[in-house]
């Protein structure tokens, strides 16, 4: 469209099925045949969005949650500052440390809950899931209102370290991306030979970006369907991290940290492709059993 940006907005307005792109200062507007909260990308600025609500695309939360949850997080974001933090010490030595990859892996225990790594391929559940009060509602409001900041911090630090994971993957993007066009101008294969490091980058950032906006869906959800939510989110997360270590090491190996510089072997190769296909699934079922729902 090419008309006055005031007269796309106003126009917008009054019909469903059109959407001014929420881009700075784009003038592009959209128009879907069904309007939904559907993720939509503009042509021009390559803005990603939420159709009906002009958010950041926000499945499988809906468009009122996400707007409470955006609201509470800028409320309340002085007495969570602290968590914005990027270190924490290290369980076995006490030293300050600072994650500087995407991966929740450390040498040997889990960045958000400090526990045992070991434990967590059958106990991410508990690592991902918040252990409600039972007794709460009978105790006093002073009580009740650390309760309510403990559940909240929760949510929100997962929320947060997943932000940052998927900033510092867009890092690992970039030298994959960077490392693949250098080989294929220098004829150490073609594009097609590189794909899979590209594509696996690209799958986990939609995997880990699908999970940072589970934590407003648990947050905010009623029990009932919950454990079973709660047990699918564990799950995806477990296996984002999987794939989120196989690609840190594929990017460390082609950048010769790991094994001298080289394209990987076929078997990790195909245990890195296969990775790719357990992820995508379990972010796939999740979404079909609580999108919209």
């Amino acid at each position: 469209c090419g008309f006055n940006f005031t007269r796309q907005a106003c126009l917008c307005q009054h019909h469903f099925q059109l959407q001014l792109c929420p881009g700075a200062d784009c003038p592009i507007v959209i128009k879907v045949q069904e309007p939904r909260a559907r993720r939509v990308q503009c042509s021009r600025c390559h803005e990603v969005f939420c159709f009906k609500c002009r958010q950041m695309y926000h499945a499988p939360t809906d468009c009122a949650t996400i707007r409470k949850w955006l609201t509470k997080c800028a409320d309340d974001s002085e007495t969570a500052n602290y968590i914005s933090a990027h270190t924490k010490d290290c369980p076995k030595c006490n030293i300050c440390i600072e994650k500087n990859g995407g991966c929740n892996h450390m040498v040997n225990f889990c960045w958000m809950c400090l526990g045992d790594w070991k434990t967590h391929g059958s106990e991410y559940y508990e690592c991902s899931r918040y252990k409600e009060n039972p007794d709460i509602v009978n105790q006093s409001q002073q009580a009740q209102a650390r309760e309510a900041l403990k559940k909240y911090l929760f949510y929100f630090e997962r929320w947060e370290n997943h932000n940052k994971s998927l900033q510092l993957e867009a890092q690992t993007y970039q030298r994959i991306q960077e490392k693949i066009e250098e080989r294929v101008m220098n004829n150490l294969g073609t594009w097609i030979d590189w794909q899979y490091l590209h594509n696996a980058a690209k799958l986990l950032a939609k995997c880990r970006y699908t999970l940072q906006y589970t934590y407003p869906y648990a947050y905010y959800m009623e029990s009932g369907r919950k454990k079973l939510f709660e047990y699918q989110q564990a799950q995806l997360e477990a296996e984002i991290e999987n794939l989120s270590w196989k690609v840190e090491r594929a990017d460390s190996y082609e950048r010769g940290v790991v094994g001298g510089e080289g394209e990987l072997s076929a078997s990790d190769r195909g245990d890195l492709e296969n990775q790719m296909h357990i992820a995508e699934q379990k972010r796939r079922t999740l979404l079909k059993d609580f999108q919209d729902t």
